[in-house]
């Protein structure tokens, strides 16, 4: 059974979950104008999981204190059922995780994991948020057209 993965979309498309709409919609916007990704944005956990095996993603952005699953927990789910759900995928893409400052979590074991790109604290700023996703998607210029 010699199967081939299916190609990779030309657009990377990126999964956001968080449970603040303000946060989702400032991630939505920044990454839609500043790189050639399509955002797909969720405030529910079980409906980001959902939503990662049924749609191959290049990255996902969590959030790290998510009232029903946390971003690790989260993202471990997704890990151990992503290969059986995307055919041709070994692993799973990689993670950036946003916290808040007043959380007090210890993020450097987070950061030992490989799959992490990153771990942004809040406020977010652009570059910040553009130089996490700078392994998976192209930026581009926001006073040009989106590439199709």
């Amino acid at each position: 059974m010699n199967e081939t993965p299916p190609p990779l979309p030309s657009t990377p498309r990126i999964l956001v979950v968080h449970e603040a709409a303000p946060t989702l919609r400032l991630i939505r916007e920044n990454l839609s104008h500043f790189t050639n990704a399509a955002v797909d944005t969720t405030p529910d956990a079980v409906s980001g999981y959902e939503q990662a095996l049924q749609r191959r993603y290049q990255l996902f952005i969590f959030n790290l204190k998510q009232p029903v699953l946390t971003g690790p927990l989260l993202y471990d789910l997704i890990c151990k059922a992503y290969p059986h759900c995307h055919a041709g995928s070994r692993i799973a893409p990689g993670v950036v995780y946003i916290t808040d400052p007043e959380a007090g979590l210890n993020v450097t074991n987070l950061t030992i994991d490989v799959r992490v790109k990153a771990v942004l604290v809040k406020p977010l700023t652009i570059e910040r948020l553009l130089q996490s996703v700078d392994s998976v998607v192209t930026r581009r210029d926001p006073l040009t057209p989106p590439i199709k």
